[in-house]
């Protein structure tokens, strides 16, 4: 096996060990919001109008994780098929919306918010076509070299948009009260393992990293 497939089946293994932690959680919860229903009924006869107000809380909570199952599974099933072509024109938007719902998780463990910036209105509309693959790879090595750098209860923001207004861009910009200083968070950036592998897929992407150094971000240029 090749270096390449090597690094991109870690890469998809990754992608599904996650989501199945995240599917795991989400039956969890309901399965333990519907055994308290269970509970509470049993008690007495009158329980379900003496609780309603437990039961209306429990019943919110299962529908809420059904969403969130829902979601989880509709956007890695259209993950998934996205070694199904080497080139596609990609909505940059929508893409790092799907990107930040399935590595949420990542960021959790950590302590760490991940969200999916708004564009600049100018830009809501941005396309790249590309290799999906290797795309969501440079997301992914992104994260993974900001996860490395941050503490707890700080927040990575990834924002679509179009970098000097012409060049599709992918901005990761960190923020929060236990941010480190601008010199220390490069530094271990650039040492992460992560880091180096985005330099390996985005360089065949004809794409480029540019930092900021007086501050903590980065964009992925393309």
């Amino acid at each position: 096996m090749n270096p390449e497939t090597e690094k991109t089946l870690t890469f998809f293994g990754k992608m599904t060990a996650n989501l199945t932690h995240e599917v795991k959680n989400v039956l969890a919860i309901i399965q333990e919001s519907a055994g308290l229903m269970e509970d509470i009924t049993a008690i007495c006869p009158l329980a379900e109008e003496k609780y309603q107000e437990k039961f209306n809380h429990s019943m919110a909570t299962i529908k809420q994780q059904l969403h969130r199952g829902i979601d989880l599974t509709t956007q890695f099933n259209r993950f998934a098929h996205t070694p199904d072509r080497s080139s596609a024109e990609l909505d940059l938007v929508d893409t790092v919306g799907q990107f930040c719902l399935l590595t949420g998780r990542f960021a959790r463990l950590k302590h760490i918010s991940l969200t999916a910036g708004d564009p600049d209105p100018a830009n809501e509309k941005i396309r790249l076509t590309t290799n999906p693959v290797q795309f969501y790879m440079a997301l992914f090595f992104s994260l993974e070299s900001c996860l490395s750098a941050l503490t707890s209860n700080t927040e990575i923001r990834v924002i679509p948009q179009k970098r000097g207004g012409q060049s599709p861009a992918i901005e990761f910009a960190c923020t929060g009260e236990q941010i480190p200083p601008a010199g220390e968070f490069f530094q271990q950036l650039q040492a992460a393992e992560a880091w180096g592998e985005l330099g390996d897929v985005i360089d065949p992407l004809a794409g480029k990293v540019e930092c900021d150094t007086n501050d903590l971000r980065f964009w992925l240029i393309f």
